[in-house]
């Protein structure tokens, strides 16, 4: 008996944003998918991320794999309809068959998951991070969904926090409120267009801005760890991406899904 190598993305078409820095999820994700013949859109916002960013997509390349650079913030709706655009035009294709939403500005920096105390927060500050972790995908998803055939994934970057009520409650509820869209855009898309609608949702993991080893809070969530008490690896949450992205999950969808080694809420 043959079996389908369901775990190939041959001739499928992914955006990913927040994806230009090698060390961060983002990234991960664009190379697990690119490893599995996905064409990838890596996009990226801070000139500090520009060359890595051109790196990371000719690692891609080089590997054999197919890999197109987007510089735009994404919270900004012609930007958005810009990085759509501009992956079409790459791969030479009409349709995308994978959003992948990871932060989208001035990309994993302290001012996007900002550990504010509520009392403190200033209405700019408020709408930084709701622009980047709310609008950018909700203008994102807008601007592909013209183009997602049947079958199309699309998968928000959430965080095991947005349930915890631990810290960061601006940050934290900017994700909730992307797990509320995650929830309602499964029901929305899968009904009319046939597209699955997830939220993987990482727990504590290493990146070059992770915090040092001896933080009060990394302490707090490693003691929460189930799995060998340690961070997480970028690998670890693409390779569930990859799961949720692929055929295997077909059935699969409107749900948040804890990569975290086991960190629980309740």
């Amino acid at each position: 008996m043959s079996v389908t190598n369901d775990l190939s993305f041959q001739g499928k078409v992914a955006i990913i944003t927040g994806s230009g820095r090698p060390s961060g999820i983002g990234a991960a994700i664009a190379v697990a998918l690119a490893a599995r013949g996905a064409s990838v859109t890596i996009n990226y916002v801070s000139d500090s991320s520009a060359p890595r960013a051109a790196e990371l997509a000719e690692s891609i390349r080089a590997k054999g794999g197919k890999a197109a650079v987007v510089r735009g913030d994404v919270g900004d709706p012609e930007v958005a309809k810009k990085l759509v655009k501009e992956t079409l035009a790459a791969f030479n294709t009409d349709k995308i068959d994978i959003v992948a939403v990871n932060k989208s500005t001035t990309v994993n920096n302290a001012g996007i998951a900002p550990m504010t105390p509520t009392v403190e927060v200033t209405p700019e500050e408020m709408s930084s991070v709701f622009r980047t972790n709310f609008q950018g995908p909700l203008l994102l998803v807008q601007a592909a969904l013209p183009y997602m055939p049947r079958g199309g994934r699309i998968i928000n970057i959430s965080t095991c926090l947005s349930r915890m009520g631990l810290h960061s409650p601006i940050y934290t509820a900017s994700k909730a409120a992307l797990d509320s869209l995650t929830y309602t855009w499964a029901l929305e898309f899968g009904r009319k267009f046939g597209i699955t609608v997830n939220a993987i949702a990482p727990g504590i993991t290493k990146t070059e801005i992770s915090p040092p080893d001896d933080h009060p809070e990394l302490l707090r969530l490693l003691s929460m760890t189930r799995l060998e008490g340690r961070m997480g690896t970028i690998e670890e949450i693409a390779d569930a991406v990859v799961l949720v992205a692929s055929p295997l999950s077909g059935w699969i969808t409107g749900q948040y899904i804890s990569v975290s080694g086991g960190v629980n809420w309740i």
